[in-house]
């Protein structure tokens, strides 16, 4: 499908999944429910897990879908266009930056760990479920979501490989995992020197 498509044409779905992924539901949501800016507490994260250290749950919830969503519908919207999986799990890539460098924020967003949860329900929803298991066995182990993320995504390509993905699509899931660890730096720095966040 990528080799069908007009360089133009390339650029604008790229920019709109872009857009989509700087959607900044975190802050929406926050000011909403009239919460403080998740920039200004916690982590300073404007994510899920900040929105939740507010003490809103549902404020928390909503976030967490909305981030969700956002990678979840324009990867199925990708699939029904005829994308290839392998296709559309790289052009995700794209709503994961945005997250991440939004330009709504002035490109300081969030960790991608629930858009890309969206993203891989879409993908493969068995993935995403092997996914959701890891990550709530290992905070009933921690209490540290931070830990949860990066252990869930540590065995990212193993999924994919025991539900016999193709190469193209393990190798992709390799740097959505690096992708991942690269955004939770400051988590992972913090856990080694016994201050998680």
């Amino acid at each position: 499908m990528l080799e069908n498509m007009l360089i133009i044409d390339m650029l604008v779905v790229s920019l709109i999944l872009y857009i989509i992924g700087s959607i900044p539901f975190a802050v929406i949501i926050s000011a909403l429910f009239r919460l403080p800016d998740p920039r200004s507490f916690g982590s300073n994260n404007p994510g899920a897990t900040n929105v939740m250290r507010s003490g809103n749950k549902y404020a928390g919830i909503f976030t967490l879908i909305g981030d969700a969503l956002k990678g979840y519908i324009p990867v199925y919207v990708l699939l029904t266009m005829g994308f290839e999986n392998y296709e559309t799990y790289l052009l995700s890539f794209l709503i994961l930056i945005g997250h991440t460098f939004p330009i709504f924020l002035k490109f300081k967003g969030g960790k991608g760990v629930a858009t890309s949860l969206g993203i891989l329900l879409s993908l493969n929803i068995l993935i995403g479920l092997f996914f959701i298991v890891i990550w709530l066995f290992m905070y009933y182990l921690f209490k540290i979501s931070g830990v949860s993320a990066l252990v869930g995504f540590l065995f990212l390509p193993l999924y994919f490989f025991l539900l016999n993905e193709n190469s193209y699509m393990t190798a992709i899931s390799f740097l959505n995992l690096v992708f991942i660890f690269l955004t939770h730096k400051s988590n992972i720095i913090c856990f080694l020197t016994n201050k998680p966040r």
